[in-house]
């Protein structure tokens, strides 16, 4: 199987909280992150027969001008929802509780945020869903950071211990080349596509 990602382009997100399933718009630099990650996709001459998005805002409005640029309909999956960040969503990191805080620094894949998820609740839902396609397809995600990490961590052995979850730029593509195990899961490799809008480091002292 070849599937490729898009991040989302950056989110209109001018008090700066903590967001997973909050459902911003997108940025005023829309436009010009969107044409150049569809640019870069258009010269891998790739040839994606089905186009999946979270269907949070954020990701159908770059879904709707990567429709476009490939003529695939947009089909809305659950699975590829941000994290949910319970009740740190709507806040600043530095102002969730310091406790909290900590034991997230301790286990920042395995912590499961108060009311929320944790990263490796996302590996799973994400490999549930990543288990329901053929093999011998060729697809396309519009997602978040969180999703692109879980396949790099449970599909292509990336440790825990690099925390790729903050570093991911808006509108990075990927592809992701994969094979059925033994056990009937994809595992591979992926390779970097694009890099659009880097994010600021995460505020976590």
């Amino acid at each position: 199987m070849i599937l490729w990602t898009f991040r989302h382009t950056k989110p209109y997100n001018p008090n700066d909280v903590c967001y997973g399933r909050l459902d911003f718009d997108v940025s005023p630099t829309f436009s010009e992150e969107s044409s150049l990650a569809i640019e870069a996709f258009r010269k891998t001459h790739a040839k994606p027969t089905r186009l999946y998005s979270s269907p949070l805002l954020r990701c159908t409005r770059l879904a709707e001008k990567v429709s476009e640029a490939t003529g695939l309909a947009i089909e809305k999956e659950d699975s590829l929802l941000e994290l949910n960040f319970g009740t740190w969503e709507g806040q600043k990191l530095t102002a969730v509780p310091r406790t909290e805080m900590a034991s997230w620094m301790q286990d920042l894949r395995g912590f499961r945020f108060p009311e929320g998820e944790s990263f490796y609740d996302v590996d799973k839902r994400v490999g549930k869903f990543l288990d329901t396609l053929p093999e011998n397809g060729e697809f396309l995600w519009v997602t978040h950071a969180g999703v692109i990490a879980a396949l790099q961590h449970f599909a292509c052995e990336l440790p825990d211990k690099e925390f790729v979850e903050g570093k991911f730029s808006y509108t990075m593509v990927n592809r992701f080349d994969l094979n059925r195990n033994a056990d009937g899961h994809y595992r591979g490799t992926f390779t970097k596509i694009h890099d659009g809008i880097q994010m600021p480091p995460l505020p976590l002292g």
